[in-house]
């Protein structure tokens, strides 16, 4: 069942079909929304958690089952950008209680002083460029969004996602340059680093 389909059941107040969209999307939206939150998965989670929360309310008013996946996307964008603009602390009680009843999927300490060893270096490397650029280089490397998805997606033209990808990759270029010239540079915990993301011109 697609996403369209799963929506139209949520609409309906299928609590099944809510689950399978969640655990199916969430992985992507996650790294959507940590993207354009500098690498702060933590906030990043409740981004996420929050929209879901708005999908499951706003589903029955969904008409263009086609375009769902965009859907969803923009939710988990606007929540995002919202928090950017809006750092004040927010109430999540809400949506902690309304996720609460799905499978914990937390790694095991190993792995998650692996995760935090990751999240601090892409939180570092993100931080230099800004928010059309990360958005850009997470949708195109991390998700392998075809350029004229994530145009559609970003809501420009194709040309300006290759614009933000080459500014992204000369930016991340002289980052990583700076970082190898420095004996306290911090390595990736699994070795899944920037380079890998065929940084060329």
């Amino acid at each position: 069942m697609d996403s369209g389909a799963l929506l139209r059941a949520i609409g309906r107040g299928d609590r099944a079909a809510f689950t399978r969209l969640y655990r199916e999307v969430r992985p992507a939206m996650m790294a959507h929304a940590a993207a354009i939150l500098k690498g702060d998965f933590s906030t990043a989670e409740d981004v996420v958690d929050e929209a879901f929360t708005d999908i499951w309310r706003l589903a029955g008013k969904f008409k263009d089952i086609n375009n769902a996946p965009a859907w969803i996307r923009r939710i988990v964008r606007n929540k995002a950008i919202d928090y950017l603009r809006k750092p004040a602390s927010r109430e999540t009680s809400q949506e902690s209680a309304f996720f609460e009843h799905y499978e914990d999927q937390a790694p095991n300490p190993e792995e998650a002083a692996m995760i935090d060893d990751d999240s601090r270096w892409l939180r570092s490397a993100l931080a230099i460029l800004n928010l059309d650029q990360r958005e850009a280089v997470v949708l195109c490397y991390f998700e392998a969004m075809p350029l004229q998805e994530i145009a559609q997606a970003t809501d420009c033209s194709v040309n300006t996602v290759k614009t933000r990808l080459h500014y992204a990759r000369r930016k991340l270029r002289g980052w990583m340059e700076a970082q190898n010239q420095s004996s306290a540079a911090p390595e990736p915990a699994n070795n899944r680093d920037i380079p890998r993301l065929k940084l060329v011109s």
